[in-house]
């Protein structure tokens, strides 16, 4: 089995023309994410309907980012929270997966801002 991808910078890069500055704006303001929110808020409240919406749209922005492990787990869980399905591992895995991903993106925002 592959390691995991938290966050490919060299794609995420390459989908803002190598813009470095861009990209760095782009990623702290996905950290920033009211979609994050809204994912929790709605599989607190039971509500699948609007965490699969908020989990299309983490699914679009990590994917244009070059967020690789963040992009598959919410598209995993897009398609169970449709289905009206609350998948706790599957949340866990997420949240342990965005944990990951931010730390890593605020040790790469310095080297992306030189």
């Amino acid at each position: 089995m592959s390691e995991k991808v938290y966050i490919d910078i060299e794609t995420g890069l390459g989908r803002v023309r190598n813009n470095k500055k861009l990209y760095s704006r782009m990623l702290g303001l996905f950290l920033q994410s009211p979609d994050l929110e809204a994912f929790e808020n709605a599989v607190t409240a039971g509500d699948t309907a609007k965490a699969a919406e908020a989990a299309h749209a983490i699914k679009g922005v990590a994917g244009n980012l070059g967020l690789d492990a963040v992009f598959e787990d919410s598209n995993l869980l897009m398609g169970e929270l449709r289905e009206g399905t609350l998948n706790e591992e599957l949340i866990a895995t997420y949240r342990a997966d965005l944990a990951e991903t931010r730390k890593q993106v605020e040790a790469a925002l310095p080297t992306l801002q030189e």
